[in-house]
């Protein structure tokens, strides 16, 4: 599965006291159920169902939803793409309205979509407006209205989703109320969409479990980050050498953003400072970022992401085309990429730039499943080891509030 195969230094034993104190204690909360997902068998259960029954009904899938509501299952969807797909996902997480509606007027199968709306709040004004312009398209276009083919994922209390939903007959797919949004792709925000794609829900759900188990992973992540902490190194960069981890990069940058970067921890005092989380890919931002990362401040931890696998692909290369070309001769293309990853790393090592490496052989339903949970609990230690709340958002909300009274006046 996933081990840290490489980092610049090694934990100090105070970091690592630390993180490991700080895991007990995230583990022994009984308010957050994230790390109960795998255990709740009914969700996986009914996620499956559903999707089954939507195979049958139509061949694309769009998702209404925004930040955790998509994220999740965008990243999931690129990690493990199918290359001879059947049925296809989409998702659909911003209110652009020019690259909304030339998206939505080009659809030429509205009567083989089927659409899920997702808001664990159910009032999530993005969404729930989509929604009302895809119901009215429908409707002006001759097809049925939304509600005919639509599920929704929410909070199963009372809310306008919730009662929309009841009032049209509208399949429900519940968002548990302890799962935080950035923390609920593991439910059926992400499970739905991954069996519709024909995804193994239960490889996710093993790797998963499997993380939950592996103490001392978590805790050298989170003691190494906190190191970095101490460095005063407040950029951590999330640099992935595997294509398909590139919307994997964008999840975890909303995952860190939002749960570590508070302005006050829970005495009420000033919260400590977190890092900026940017997610790079390898090889293609050696030629946007690098240059930046090398010679810039010394104000950067890495973490670097690699697959064996897709350091191991394709055949070699029979003929050189360029004489400048000779090294590649017998070589793959995967060599270059494993080449080029190993390189970056000692270069900037070699710079005094610092870093750790998480290497996994593939990309696969259980590799993903584990790296969502590895994350989610990385980044729940560090709130812990920080004494901040890493499961609300109040920065956010303040620019919803904003926003709503500009829409009202």
């Amino acid at each position: 599965m996933w081990s840290i195969s490489h980092s610049t230094k090694p934990e100090s034993s105070a970091a690592l006291e630390l993180a490991q104190r700080s895991l007990k204690a995230l583990k022994a909360r009984q308010d957050l159920g994230f790390m109960r997902l795998p255990e709740r068998s009914d969700l996986w259960s009914s996620s499956d169902a559903r999707a089954r029954e939507l195979r049958k009904q139509a061949h694309s899938l769009a998702v209404l939803g925004m930040g955790g509501s998509s994220l999740g299952g965008r990243a999931m969807m690129q990690s493990l793409k199918k290359w001879n797909e059947t049925h296809t996902v989409e998702f659909i997480d911003n209110v652009d309205a020019d690259r909304f509606w030339k998206w939505l007027r080009s659809r030429t199968n509205l009567q083989d979509t089927h659409w899920v709306i997702v808001s664990k709040s159910g009032n999530t004004i993005e969404t729930l407006t989509m929604a009302e312009c895809i119901d009215q398209h429908l409707r002006q276009s001759g097809f049925k209205k939304l509600s005919a083919s639509a599920t929704v994922i929410s909070e199963t209390d009372d809310n306008p989703l919730m009662r929309w939903a009841r009032k049209e007959g509208v399949a429900a797919l519940e968002i548990p109320k302890d799962v935080g949004g950035r923390f609920s792709v593991l439910s059926p925000v992400g499970l739905l969409p991954a069996g519709f794609y024909g995804l193994e829900l239960e490889g996710l759900r093993a790797g998963a479990t499997w993380a939950l188990s592996q103490d001392d992973l978590i805790a050298r992540l989170a003691a190494q980050t906190l190191m970095s902490f101490d460095r005063k190194e407040w950029i951590t960069l999330f640099w992935a050498y595997a294509d398909g981890l590139r919307e994997f990069g964008l999840w975890t940058q909303q995952l860190w953003a939002e749960s570590l970067g508070k302005a006050k921890n829970r005495k009420g005092d000033k919260a400590p400072r977190a890092s900026t989380p940017i997610p790079a890919i390898g090889s293609s931002d050696q030629h946007s970022i690098l240059q930046q990362v090398m010679e810039g401040e010394r104000d950067k931890f890495l973490w670097f992401l690699r697959v064996n696998q897709s350091e191991k692909e394709g055949p070699a290369i029979e003929k050189n085309l360029f004489d400048c070309q000779t090294i590649m001769a017998q070589k793959t293309m995967g060599q270059l990429f494993g080449a080029m990853a190993t390189a970056t790393r000692a270069a900037l090592e070699k710079q005094g730039v610092q870093s750790l490496t998480l290497t996994a052989d593939a990309l696969d339903e259980k590799t993903i499943g584990a790296l969502f949970m590895i994350l989610e609990l990385v980044v729940g230690t560090l709130g812990e080891a920080m004494d901040i709340n890493a499961f609300d958002q109040p920065g956010v909300e303040a620019g919803k509030i904003i926003a709503r009274d500009l829409l009202s006046q």
